[in-house]
């Protein structure tokens, strides 16, 4: 009988150090889990859900990536629409002058040139806008103002003929990739015949008061409304390419939270559950520990 007890409270002594080893490991892990927020901090700890884990991780950065550029790009878009504003207003301005040239409501003289020169001034200095130090109307040539200004904007090298004589940016467009499938194709450059029309419009009105001839300024008047409308066009395109860019920020948001929310699943402690398996585990340790105490209390004759 004494060698039966012998051996059962060794085994108990033996059982009760490896319980208690092994519930002191559950319960750093339990803390680690709960101060960091993650279950582990090595892929080990997932699961077998590494490559799962991973790959949310991946689209969750790109995304962040392409929310960030699409940011820019809505930033950049706006501010092209608020040049070709600038711009309408500019183009109803020469078009009233013009109106009140052909009426009589300005004569011959140097008003009406004086002030359309302005005007061009002016619309050539909108389509030399920048945004973040770049040339928003040069095309690929953000680092070149688009339009020649000084000494001053060239004129259409044949009266009434719209060109790009007053041009100097690239002839390629800046293309947006908003995400993986799609892109927008650049922004609009100043040597789109919207631009070619009104300059030469401008030019044109020019002559027509020089000679006070009214058909020209009335084919200069044409010219312009042409132009007008095609800026308004444009106006309402850049737009429409706001709206899809805020639309896909906006997709994206959503589609980088709910992959968040997938990763948490797989890496984020459960707070609830860890809690609950802390306490099991601090009754199973202070109940080792007092096991322990009573096995310390017996005395050698215990044992003979």
């Amino acid at each position: 009988m004494a060698i039966v007890t012998r051996a059962s409270t060794a085994q108990i002594f033996s059982n009760n150090m490896r319980n208690i080893n092994d519930v002191q490991q559950s319960l750093f892990k339990g803390q680690n889990q709960i101060s960091s927020g993650k279950k582990t901090d090595k892929f080990s700890g997932l699961n077998g859900q590494v490559e799962q884990f991973v790959f949310l991780e991946d689209r969750i950065n790109k995304l962040i990536r392409y929310e960030e550029n699409n940011t820019i790009n809505k930033a950049r878009l706006e501010t092209t629409k608020l040049a070709l504003q600038d711009m309408t207003e500019i183009v109803d301005d020469m078009e009233d002058l013009m109106v009140l040239r052909r009426n009589g409501g300005i004569g011959k003289d140097a008003a009406f040139e004086q002030q359309m020169r302005s005007f061009v001034k002016s619309l050539g200095a909108s389509l030399n806008t920048t945004f973040e130090g770049k040339f928003l109307f040069a095309g690929t040539a953000t680092n070149t103002p688009p339009v020649i200004t000084e000494p001053e904007i060239p004129k259409s090298h044949t009266l009434g003929v719209p060109d790009t004589s007053y041009y100097q940016g690239s002839q390629e467009n800046i293309t947006m990739r908003l995400e993986d499938t799609i892109e927008i194709e650049g922004l609009l450059r100043a040597d789109d015949s919207t631009f070619q029309n009104l300059f030469a419009a401008a030019f044109q009105s020019f002559e027509g008061d020089r000679l006070n001839d009214d058909e020209i300024l009335k084919a200069a008047y044409n010219l312009i409304q042409a132009g007008k409308d095609q800026l308004i066009a444009k106006t309402a395109q850049v737009s429409a390419d706001i709206v899809a860019v805020e639309t896909t920020i906006e997709r994206q948001e959503n589609l980088r939270l709910y992959y968040k929310g997938v990763v948490g699943e797989v890496s984020d402690t459960d707070i609830l559950e860890v809690s609950t398996q802390l306490s099991v585990d601090q009754t199973i340790l202070q109940a080792s520990f007092q096991a322990f105490a009573t096995i310390n209390q017996l005395r050698l004759a215990d044992f003979l």
